[in-house]
């Protein structure tokens, strides 16, 4: 069964600009560093033709995943707030993005966040709408959850981790709703050799399968 990691939409270099000017992105990006104790950088794609601008985000910390795993966990890393439900809750990266949001007359997303660790990265992508900002506290969650399990029992660290990758048949039609909680894309380096394996979140257990970009 066929898996794709990540949905890019169909554009040309000339429906998009890759430098443009957003209103209270330094601040927002001034509150990433402060509560993930990062260095961030980013990219601003405007597309002409919806008038909109995608973020895309990269996230570089000077310390492993289960150090900043703990202390997501007791609230002191991240700046998300910790609920279990779907619903959005005040924490500083909502308020922060939401101010960023409401500068840019909500014109403004965030299509593509990745965090990069001493010993791993978590690339997470846009599957609708805001579907970044509303899920990251909810899919970092998930991530402590199942760390045991997609380390193998901790004794195997992936060097990359995609949230999420998709099932499609044989059709290359989609199986399931998209969401960020069925299926993960894990890279493992082994003896030079890289593996990709698939992680399903529901029967916590990974299998060998190819897993690629749709454009």
């Amino acid at each position: 069964m066929p898996f794709q990691r990540k949905i890019t939409p169909n554009s040309s270099p000339e429906d998009k600009k890759t430098y443009v000017a957003v209103d209270g992105l330094d601040d927002f990006i001034k509150v990433l560093e402060k509560d993930f104790f990062a260095e961030v950088k980013f990219q601003c794609n405007y597309h002409i033709d919806s008038e909109k601008t995608d973020l895309i985000l990269n996230i570089y910390c000077n310390f492993g995943l289960t150090e900043s795993l703990y202390n997501f966990n007791i609230g002191n890393w991240g700046g998300l707030a910790q609920k279990d439900s779907d619903s959005r809750s005040t924490s500083s990266f909502d308020a922060a993005f939401q101010k960023l949001s409401t500068l840019n007359n909500d014109t403004i997303d965030i299509a593509e966040l990745s965090v990069h660790f001493k010993d791993t990265s978590i690339v997470t992508t846009r599957i609708h709408d805001y579907s970044i900002p509303e899920k990251l506290q909810r899919i970092l969650s998930a991530i402590s959850k199942h760390f045991v399990y997609f380390t193998k029992g901790l004794t195997d660290m992936p060097y990359e981790i995609f949230v999420p990758v998709f099932e499609y048949d044989s059709l290359n039609l989609l199986r399931q709703e998209r969401n960020y909680f069925d299926y993960w894309g894990l890279y493992f380096e082994n003896d030079s050799v890289h593996d990709a394996m698939v992680y399903n979140l529901h029967t916590k257990k990974m299998c060998e399968e190819d897993f690629f970009l749709m454009d």
